[in-house]
């Protein structure tokens, strides 16, 4: 069955060798192709389903160290700064992953429906892994089968879609986002409070006010945040920052002190020196490497 998405996979990429390549199957499903092997490199995830279709991959998150292969999955409940990298990917085996971002509105309306029923676990981390059982991959075929049909993609794919997350809801690694359904939960009150970070990153934060937002005490909302994210609040914006940055670099027009102020920093020598801390280079060489 993994061969089966493989297959859709390789279908819609670039033959005959090339170079990396991402194509989009609609704007909520897509799949990576990577040749080469890389360095550990700072990127945001967002809530997600990531299968390992080939090759392999390693995420750092904090102090845990995820190792990926072919018939692994990902299962990632909020958007989190993390260390990435592809450790093994060839021209003539590229590593292949294909990504389903998660509608949490679609896994609120789930579980509650099944709430009684579902088991309770106390394993949940908010990027978990495990191998992929055959149900989940046999939803994800038959869900992408149905896309390459208008008609049944209308007619069938919504279904289908919610099988898939309910699919997801119930695996062994999703334990983060059952944690985080109910509206009063701490993972549901971080979800909140990351949203405001996100909406805001380039303003001053104020942990206290919030904390308040979110009815937690200061001393529980950092603890929770940190446990959730791998982060402080503040080393979180700063990594939304920089992240943003880069991509900024990597796009014509942006100088080293426009994209430092774009994205909130009031001195480009303090975004230089925090850029070159979490990408290993400093900003100037970003930018070199993409003009």
């Amino acid at each position: 069955m993994l061969e089966s998405l493989r297959n859709k996979v390789r279908d819609v990429l670039p033959q005959g060798g090339g170079g990396n390549a991402l194509h989009y199957f609609s704007e909520d499903i897509f799949c990576i192709k990577e040749v080469d092997i890389s360095e550990l490199s700072a990127t945001m995830y967002e809530p997600a389903l990531c299968v390992i279709l080939q090759g392999a991959k390693q995420t750092n998150l904090d102090n845990r160290t995820l190792r990926l292969s072919a018939g692994d999955s990902v299962i990632i409940s909020h958007h989190v700064p993390v260390y990435a990298r592809i450790t093994q990917a060839s021209v003539e085996v590229p590593y292949l992953s294909l990504i389903i971002k998660i509608d949490l509105k679609i896994i609120r309306s789930l579980y509650f429906e099944i709430e009684q029923i579902i088991e309770k676990q106390e394993r949940a981390f908010s990027v978990d892994a495990e191998r992929t059982d055959s149900v989940l991959i046999n939803t994800i075929d038959r869900f992408m089968t149905t896309m390459e049909d208008p008609i049944e993609a209308e007619l069938i794919g919504p279904s289908l879609f919610r099988e898939l997350h309910l699919r997801v809801l119930r695996a062994p690694h999703g334990g983060m986002l059952r944690q985080m359904v109910p509206s009063n939960s701490a993972a549901n009150n971080i979800a909140r409070a990351i949203k405001h970070v996100r909406d805001n990153y380039r303003t001053g934060l104020l942990v206290s006010e919030m904390a308040r937002e979110v009815g937690m005490s200061e001393s529980s909302f950092y603890q929770k945040f940190r446990e959730i994210t791998g982060t402080t609040p503040h080393q979180y914006q700063k990594a939304l920052r920089l992240i943003e940055a880069h991509t900024l670099l990597s796009l014509d027009g942006y100088s080293v002190s426009a994209a430092a102020f774009a994205v909130g920093y009031e001195s480009a020598s303090h975004f230089s020196r925090d850029y070159s801390k979490k990408f290993g280079i400093p900003p100037k060489e970003t930018k070199a490497t993409t003009t």
